[in-house]
């Protein structure tokens, strides 16, 4: 069968597959992946710390001992501060889950089409992005497992928002639909995903606390820059990592769920469907609804789905 009349098909994944295909597509698609999490995380992150800066003072003083007064001005600099970070996180990852979905397809998006793409989503995203940054927290203040149960529910939010052109609300009930009876399945995820997150901003965070202890003084501007550099570097390794591992369990969770398609992949990220419209399902696909074949089986993949051999 020619490969241009072939329609590969998703499959469900196992827990250790959704984290090794996420590795391999943030390795195999790095450097896109760093350009679009880095074109809006260093312009909002230099942003966000000189208003930081001129709001609280004692922010980058590395002598300071004791906490500033919240103030109206050190109030309105922290909410200008998460603003900036959430519209920062939302260009990235929605980009870089057009760069992550396309490798899905077999396609290589551009930064510059990615981008654009993703801010196309941005006020939906950014919606999202407050109300999360609410309910969540109260959550977590209320009892920790409400808020932990909350956050797993809704990690799907931005995903849903970008993939199915969701508005904020819906894509939240969306991430809700999918993680039923799958919360186990992307708590253990999430918390690998996390537990990445500290590992390498602790990591990055003692070493800049050990150069700051070699250096006899350092003034505030130069230790705010260099946490602003660090605070870039940081961001702009986890957010695509973060993205890459939240597209292919989010796409795992549809083809569970809904016995999700390329086809259905490519119109929701805007690519071109034609090449899919006539084209025969592999033999053993299954079709929308039935049961998903196990995890271990051979039939299709990911990042992008595997070709049958050519015929001899």
């Amino acid at each position: 069968m020619p490969s241009s009349t072939f329609t590969p098909q998703l499959r469900p994944l196992s827990m250790g597959e959704i984290l090794d295909a996420g590795f391999r597509l943030f390795r195999h698609r790095f450097g896109a992946l760093m350009v679009c999490a880095l074109v809006p995380v260093v312009p909002f992150t230099i942003l966000s710390m000189v208003v930081v800066a001129s709001t609280d003072p004692t922010a980058f003083d590395v002598d300071a001992t004791a906490t500033p007064a919240s103030d109206g001005s050190v109030v309105i600099g922290n909410l200008l501060d998460r603003l900036f970070t959430g519209a920062a996180a939302a260009l990235a990852i929605a980009a870089c889950f057009k760069i992550i979905s396309s490798a899905y397809l077999g396609e290589r998006a551009t930064t510059g089409d990615s981008l654009r793409y993703g801010l196309t989503r941005l006020f939906p995203l950014m919606v999202a992005y407050i109300v999360l940054s609410i309910l969540i927290p109260i959550g977590l203040i209320f009892l920790l497992v409400p808020g932990i149960f909350l956050g797993v529910k809704w990690s799907l939010t931005y995903a849903t928002i970008v993939g199915e052109r969701a508005g904020p609300f819906r894509g939240m009930g969306r991430s809700w639909e999918l993680t039923s009876g799958h919360w186990w399945r992307t708590f253990g995820t999430l918390v690998v995903v996390v537990l990445l997150a500290l590992v390498l901003t602790i990591a990055l965070l003692a070493a800049i606390g050990a150069g700051a202890l070699a250096v006899d003084s350092i003034s505030d501007s130069s230790y705010a820059v260099v946490i602003t550099l660090a605070t870039i570097i940081v961001l702009g390794i986890i957010y695509p990592l973060t993205a890459a591992i939240i597209t292919v369990l989010y796409y795992d969770l549809r083809v569970r769920n809904e016995g999700f398609d390329l086809q259905l992949l490519a119109r929701g990220v805007g690519s071109d469907t034609s090449r899919f419209d006539a084209a025969p399902e592999r033999p053993d696909a299954q079709p929308v609804g039935a049961t998903p074949v196990p995890a271990s089986s051979s039939s299709g993949g990911f990042a992008p789905p595997e070709e049958p051999p050519a015929a001899s």
